[in-house]
């Protein structure tokens, strides 16, 4: 299985390297007016306390602040210790608009920071909250999961999903895996699942493969966090059954599937509804209270088969398919979810079933494509020789590329 944890999707949140990630600074810097970045180098004082949020008693004396530097020559940081109130400081920081800062502490395993936004100055003082550690994995539970699947590819047999999911540590300590892998936070994968890209706001979080998907080296402190996965993964023939493993259990779920493209069901989910989302119709069923432990299983069926036709297609036209980008399927399935919640209980338009493939860019491109199967359809039947075939089709597929820039892999 392919994983990816930083590189081009993550980069741009992965802003402090090492052990700390971050996403929120390029934001705020690139968000700067020009005049702030073309301010003169100054000083700034960094300062703040570290206290525990499970026993207020504990003294956070001793503990290793540590100040991140990510600029265009690299990472540094400096380390301040924390005295008796617990309190750290940096003095005489150096700025620079083309450096990005954050500040951490590590504390029984578990990995705290924030941010910070250095150019009006030294920032107010920070408070940063560590708390005790526990390997219990019954701190762990999950509020809400949610699987879509965004794109089939009918040419590659191929099916497109994201899953987002809400894991929420309802106690005043963190949860720290133990040394054994079945103590990571653990998600699972379809067979043959490649592409995976992983997006969370857990700091320290390495993504690890495991028995039927994969884990997170992650500490998950007090409160609620998300964990947003892309990956894609083949299908042979119409039906296929799909099973996730659900080792906290969850409160919701939710299944989205294209109106008209995928057929879905599963025994411990409710019948299905359609939903219209700008312009394109999606089966949602939900679920609630599924218990610790227990196993999802999902039925797709109806799914798209290849031609002869889109096989040749592929091969000719050569085209490599695009990985999607976790962070925009994110806002897709936001706005999804959102919006079936809204149109629940209000009168719905009558649902028009989703295309597969891609999309047409323009009249011109249409005729090409036209064209192109009129000649695959004179290739069939015999009446053009394979050599003759192979040189036509290849000029028309040259002029689509030139229509389309790429191929598209989402549901038009």
């Amino acid at each position: 299985m392919e994983t990816t944890t930083d590189g081009r999707v993550l980069a741009r949140l992965r802003v402090i390297m090492g052990s700390v990630m971050l996403g929120t600074t390029a934001v705020l810097l690139a968000a700067l007016p020009v005049a702030e970045a073309q301010q003169p180098e100054a000083s700034r004082t960094i300062e703040g306390d570290i206290t525990n949020g499970t026993d207020a008693t504990n003294t956070s004396s001793g503990l290793t602040a540590v100040l991140h530097r990510e600029g265009p020559t690299g990472h540094d940081h400096l380390e301040a210790v924390a005295d008796a109130e617990g309190h750290f400081r940096f003095g005489d920081i150096e700025y620079d608009a083309e450096t990005l800062y954050a500040v951490s502490v590590k504390y029984q395993g578990a990995l705290y920071g924030s941010d910070l936004d250095l150019s009006e100055g030294s920032p107010p003082p920070l408070s940063l909250t560590v708390y005790e550690a526990s390997a219990s994995p019954t701190l762990l539970s999950v509020p809400a999961a949610s699987f879509l699947i965004e794109a089939v590819d009918k040419a590659s047999q191929t099916l497109w999903a994201l899953e987002i999911v809400k894991v929420k540590n309802d106690t005043d300590t963190t949860y720290v895996p133990g040394p054994e892998p079945m103590s990571l936070l653990r998600f699972s994968l379809p067979d043959g699942a490649q592409g995976l890209q992983v997006d969370t706001g857990l700091m320290g979080a390495d993504v690890l493969q495991v028995d039927r998907g994969f884990a997170l080296t992650a500490a998950v402190p007090p409160g609620e966090h998300e964990v947003l996965y892309a990956y894609h993964f083949p299908y042979s023939g119409s039906e296929i059954a799909l099973g996730k493993s659900l080792p906290y259990g969850a409160e919701s779920v939710r299944v989205l599937v294209p109106y008209g493209v995928v057929g879905v069901s599963s025994d411990q989910l409710g019948e299905p509804e359609v939903v219209n989302v700008i312009g394109r119709s999606y089966d949602l069923l939900k679920g609630s209270d599924l218990p610790r432990g227990s196993r999802l299983s999902l039925d797709l069926r109806g799914l798209p088969e290849a031609s002869f036709r889109d096989r040749l297609d592929r091969r000719i036209e050569e085209v490599r398919l695009e990985y999607v980008a976790p962070a925009g399927l994110g806002l897709l399935m936001a706005g999804l979810i959102a919006f079936a919640l809204w149109r629940h209980g209000v009168g719905r338009r009558v649902p028009s079933p989703a295309v597969v493939g891609r999309g047409l860019e323009n009249a011109d491109r249409s005729a090409v494509m036209e064209a192109i199967a009129r000649l695959d359809e004179d290739f069939e039947q015999g009446s053009l020789g394979e050599e003759e075939y192979r040189r036509k089709r290849a000029v028309l597929a040259a002029q689509v590329a030139a229509r389309s820039g790429h191929r598209r892999t989402s549901l038009d």
